[in-house]
């Protein structure tokens, strides 16, 4: 496994602790669904990079998938507002415009790129 999927795993793990931080929800079951949903994420590069071996059947990534995105995207949705350029000085706004889809376009793009390639996986067997 290359050097930068390995920080990139790491950087996962240590989002997923942040957001436990900042969030107001830290129940058990909020706790454990999102260490699970890095795991996840985790588990596509170990699949990818043959650390493990590919599921027998698509619904496995599949349902990994459809956690990390119910999580990240439903779960976590009152952490939106902190995005949110009211609580930044009106200078700066066109820069936070630009800044923040880049950084998170930039920091989705390998996850979306493996889980692309794991899933390619099972649609060229044939």
């Amino acid at each position: 496994m290359p050097l930068w999927a390995v920080m990139y795993i790491f950087s996962l793990l240590i989002s997923a602790l942040f957001t436990i931080y900042i969030s107001k929800n830290r129940s058990a079951l909020y706790i454990v669904s999102e260490i699970l949903s890095a795991l996840f994420a985790s588990v596509f590069f170990f699949i990818y990079y043959e650390q493990l071996p590919y599921p027998d059947t698509l619904f496995i990534p599949l349902a990994m998938l459809l956690f990390i995105l119910f999580q990240e995207v439903w779960v976590n949705r009152e952490l939106y507002d902190m995005l949110s350029l009211k609580h930044f000085p009106k200078e700066i706004h066109r820069f936070m415009l630009i800044a923040i889809p880049l950084s998170t376009i930039t920091f989705i793009a390998p996850f979306v790129w493996i889980v692309a390639q794991v899933f390619k996986h099972y649609f060229l067997i044939i």
